[in-house]
């Protein structure tokens, strides 16, 4: 069962593309984040441990990344997915190969960022048609703009996902074999190293919090 998965990209693409519609499409239900799927990816995968230790990498470096009203920041859960598909894909096991796959995620994670914007701008011209509708008294038009939004935001990011797993795929297995030796050991000592720094970011960002006291 876990090699059939393994090898079904169209699977994985519309399984990663429900977890990046929690971030404001529907449910809201934290699956979005990337200490949930990316170990759900590594689960389908045969390495849940590896998908866990990068989804703790992506949430604590990027823990501030997170969509409040217009803002934009770019998706984390793109970061742990891609970067724990392609590490499960090409290099089973092999800690270097993951944080090249987490590297090499970061621009995927921008375009994304740029489709998104595209498709908000999309969604703002659907929800100004529908008020045109409602404005006449057709109000089945709601549930039909809902319904139209919805499909639109998945079908775009399974089809980054598409896109991402298997393109980016090529360029990640063949850009890693050739790097140096010091190149791989570098990122073998980052695969430890680089939690401690993201601990060090997140208590970085709790100390920018103020709290306010009422006497």
């Amino acid at each position: 069962m876990m090699l059939c998965v393994n090898k079904n990209i169209v699977f994985l693409a519309f399984v990663s593309a429900l977890c990046s519609a929690d971030v404001i499409a529907i449910g809201q239900l934290m699956i979005c984040r990337p200490i949930f799927c990316a170990p759900l990816i590594g689960f389908f995968m045969g390495d849940v441990s590896a998908g866990l230790w990068i989804g703790i990498i992506v949430e604590m470096i990027w823990i501030n990344a997170v969509p409040i009203g217009v803002a934009v920041p770019i998706d984390v859960s793109v970061l742990g997915t891609l970067s724990t598909f392609w590490m499960c894909k090409y290099f089973m096991g092999l800690h270097e190969a993951a944080i090249w796959g987490l590297v090499l995620a970061i621009p995927f994670a921008y375009l994304y960022k740029l489709i998104d914007i595209w498709g908000r701008d999309f969604n703002t011209k659907l929800m100004h048609w529908v008020e045109r509708r409602v404005q006449n008294g057709e109000y089945r038009y709601i549930n039909i703009g809902v319904a139209v939004g919805l499909f639109f935001f998945i079908a775009k990011a399974f089809l980054f996902y598409i896109f991402s797993m298997t393109i980016g795929g090529w360029i990640y297995r063949f850009i890693y074999s050739e790097f140096p030796n010091f190149v791989l050991k570098g990122f073998q000592k980052a695969w430890y190293l680089l939690p401690i720094c993201g601990f060090g970011m997140a208590m970085c960002n709790f100390r920018k919090i103020r709290i306010l006291f009422r006497r």
